[in-house]
């Protein structure tokens, strides 16, 4: 059975409907449901079989922008549903489908708290814009992630950052939690400098950096991927520069509105 077909057979399990379905194209009215159960937006969503992979877009831009990285709505319509590079994606039976509507389904009800709030609700749990940007998100959360729960909370919430600085003509980069300075890389070399100094981690060892497991390495890659993610991310704004695509103005914060101007008045 085809993706589509699953997806089809399982559409009304997922508040959907099928409305068509002519060779690799499906339509669906998907209705989103309220907390209280009553019925919400209802989307017209084209759900087209790519042959590599699925994608899905409203059938006109009525309930959401034509394009608008903040929230993640690429620059033809399709919907930033997963990581495809990292997460499974094939629809070779109901089971895959279910998810798949899943992602759908929380997309739209994020896009729905979006509009009104004006900024991305659960923001620590969505991809980095474009690919690269995306490959170095995962490598800062594997490194976060060993380093324990703190720091993958702190990951999340966007309270790591990095600062890049040149001193005695060497190049560091400071890793900071908070705005403030947990250690420092030097960047040539990929090590950390210090590295007698008390391990950061939160497991709570005492031990000096260079002796707790391998946790100096892993802040130094921790600190190389936030810098190389922060950078990834606004070169993929910079390449709609001189494009004919516009921010919609619908989110308070959007790197692309300095970029290339808005289409729709802020209020909008």
């Amino acid at each position: 059975m085809s993706a589509l077909a699953l997806l089809a057979e399982t559409a009304r399990d997922n508040h959907s409907d099928l409305v068509s379905l002519i060779d690799n194209v499906a339509i669906f009215a998907v209705q989103l449901v309220n907390a209280s159960g009553a019925p919400a937006t209802r989307f017209l969503i084209k759900v087209i079989d790519a042959g590599d992979k699925i994608v899905a877009k409203e059938t006109k831009a009525e309930h959401l922008p034509s394009f608008c990285p903040e929230r993640h709505i690429n620059f033809d319509g399709t919907f930033c549903l997963y990581w495809v590079e990292a997460e499974p994606h094939e629809i070779t039976n109901a089971e895959a489908a279910g998810r798949w509507w899943g992602k759908l389904l929380i997309f739209l009800l994020r896009q729905r708290t979006a509009a009104a709030l004006r900024s991305w609700p659960g923001k620590g749990e969505a991809r980095a814009h474009g690919s690269e940007a995306a490959r170095y998100q995962a490598a800062a959360e594997a490194s976060a992630i060993s380093l324990g729960e703190a720091f993958e909370k702190a990951l999340k919430e966007g309270r790591l950052a990095t600062l890049r600085r040149r001193l005695g003509g060497h190049d560091r980069l400071r890793l900071l939690l908070d705005g403030r300075r947990l250690l420092t890389v030097d960047i040539e070399s990929g090590r950390v400098m210090t590295r007698r100094q008390r391990c950061k981690c939160d497991q709570g060892s005492g031990l000096p950096l260079v002796a707790c497991s391998d946790h100096a390495q892993v802040f130094a890659d921790l600190a190389a991927a936030l810098k190389n993610w922060r950078l990834a991310e606004a070169e993929f704004f910079d390449s709609f520069k001189g494009s004919s695509l516009k921010c919609c103005g619908t989110m308070d914060e959007c790197p692309l509105r300095d970029l290339v101007g808005t289409e729709l008045p802020e209020a909008a």
